[in-house]
């Protein structure tokens, strides 16, 4: 049962070490991100060395997709700790979905600091859908192997 919980738990913050790697290894390193490096004295200029071309792909790569890896890694990590409260997996996903989106729009507005991008937004919630997806289907798992046991 704990062999489960924890390989939810590393399945949950893969996309978030991926966003982080992508972060770490193509974004300007003067951004909040990289003070955790610094305050443990962290060398990762190895990983600066990686060069790709300059595209929409790779601008997708670079400033959206880690937006949407964190979205996930977070619902995925909900359903991991709420494994048997569904109603409440669903309000606190609704709950971070809205707050994920809310922050993109603050920036729209001017009111949350940061550039607004119509793509960090979609990719918000493509990723939100494919998290609650996940976690639906987790759900319906848990409950066929409930029925099979008891049959």
């Amino acid at each position: 049962m704990h062999y489960r919980k924890y390989s939810n738990i590393l399945i949950s913050l893969l996309p978030i070490f991926i966003g982080g790697l992508i972060y770490t290894c193509f974004r300007n390193d003067n951004i909040l991100f990289f003070s955790w490096f610094r305050f443990f004295n962290i060398n990762y200029s190895f990983l600066r060395q990686i060069n790709i071309d300059n595209n929409i792909v790779s601008s997708f790569i670079i400033y959206n997709l880690p937006h949407g890896l964190w979205v996930l890694s977070g619902l995925l990590l909900l359903k991991t700790f709420l494994k048997n409260e569904n109603k409440i997996l669903l309000f606190y996903s609704i709950l971070f979905i809205v707050i994920s989106i809310s922050f993109e729009l603050l920036q729209f507005f001017g009111i949350r600091p940061g550039t607004f991008d119509i793509l960090d937004l979609i990719t918000i919630i493509v990723f939100s859908c494919i998290g609650l997806f996940i976690n639906i289907n987790r759900v319906k798992n848990i409950l066929n192997i409930s029925c099979h046991k008891i049959s």
